[in-house]
């Protein structure tokens, strides 16, 4: 059975765009990639007491603390250094803590998942302690 160029050309664009199609869908669904992590850090990146990014803090070097969010593994001890690529937001920021998908207020504990919302895909897996 002979089939013409122009058929043997429309079935392979077909089958190959398919197969992209089910390829890219299947990128988008690992929950690991939307999933992000907070830490509060100072302004080195470095992780300290999550007491320090709670919004009602008025102790020695408020205003110089952030919570930190990135593709980093929870569990993560004070001292760790954080790579760069993270989303920084000011605690008191309670815009930008909801757009991140955090609480508006209060406290957030260290290592606290936080799936999708602003910077999600950025920073970088980290698997060791720093310090």
């Amino acid at each position: 059975m002979a089939v013409s160029n122009r058929v043997r050309s429309a079935l392979t664009t077909t089958v190959l765009a398919t197969a992209a199609t089910g390829f890219l869908a299947g990128c988008g669904t690992d929950d690991d990639d939307q999933e992000q992590v907070a830490y509060c850090t100072d302004e080195d990146g470095e992780i300290v007491d999550e007491d320090l990014c709670d919004d009602d803090y008025r102790g020695p070097g408020a205003g110089l603390f952030f919570l930190y969010l990135g593709g980093f593994r929870p569990g993560l001890p004070v001292g760790t250094v954080l790579p760069a690529g993270g989303t920084r937001i000011s605690p008191t920021d309670t815009a930008a803590r909801q757009r991140a998908g955090l609480p508006p207020s209060g406290k957030v504990s260290s290592g606290t998942r936080v799936s999708g919302g602003l910077g999600s895909g950025t920073g970088a897996r980290v698997g060791t302690a720093g310090g």
